[in-house]
């Protein structure tokens, strides 16, 4: 796929890794769409990309539910044209362990429905809809200090998983669906180690992925 010909809708637009990831593709002359829940770090990242000479539209995203996403892909068909490409960036952190309390569990699962799975299923339906041999890349957010004592990343888990069965799921309808994972890092006491902020070389990976027209159902390893 010419990334130059593309229309590339980035989630969580207004996180730091989201940020460079759609400075990456107005360099690369895609049209991006941005798209978050927070006003202010959205439009953050709309005047960045403006900056980076980028050509871009931002939505904000009022909640993420089925309707609600599947509306933002339309409005995203009326502004900027057919999606071509879902940059689906996961914000939950790693899932709790069996044994948390149900609390937790409940809010993690959401997340993960939210963040993931929402808006692959959404951006499947638009280009099946417009039909579009689209591309969907999932990533997954970087551990915080209050993940380091994770001994297993289940993010990743999750991911590998997904990847797999969507493209499967797709692959009669021309849509590829891929993955970066950032490569696991351990201490001596086999604890992952914190990832940075940003990991140039998984928004290299998704840029690969978009890119190479028989990359699908595969998962990259970024060095961190």
């Amino acid at each position: 796929m010419d990334i130059a010909k593309s229309v590339i809708v980035i989630t969580a637009a207004g996180t730091p890794t989201g940020r460079a990831m759609a400075e990456h593709f107005c360099k690369l002359r895609a049209r991006v769409a941005l798209v978050d829940t927070d006003c202010q770090k959205l439009q953050a990242t709309y005047e960045s990309c403006l900056t980076a000479g980028g050509s871009c539209y931002s939505f904000l995203l009022e909640s993420r539910d089925v309707d609600n996403i599947s509306y933002l892909f339309e409005e995203v068909n009326r502004e900027m044209g057919a999606v071509d490409v879902l940059i689906n960036y996961w914000q939950a952190g790693g899932l709790p362990c069996l044994l948390a309390s149900s609390d937790t569990v409940n809010q993690t699962i959401a997340d993960v429905a939210s963040n993931l799975y929402l808006f692959g299923r959404g951006a499947a339906f638009n280009m099946l809809d417009t039909g579009r041999k689209g591309v969907i890349v999932n990533i997954p957010g970087v551990l915080t200090d209050m993940e380091e004592e994770i001994t297993l990343d289940s993010s990743n888990a999750v991911i590998r998983g997904l990847t797999r069965s969507w493209a499967q799921e797709l692959e009669h309808a021309n849509i590829r669906v891929g993955g970066v994972l950032p490569r696991l890092r351990h201490n001596d006491k086999g604890l992952i180690h914190h990832h940075p902020a940003i990991n140039y070389d998984m928004i290299d990976g998704a840029a690969y992925i978009v890119e190479n027209d028989s990359f699908t159902g595969r998962i990259l390893e970024a060095a961190s």
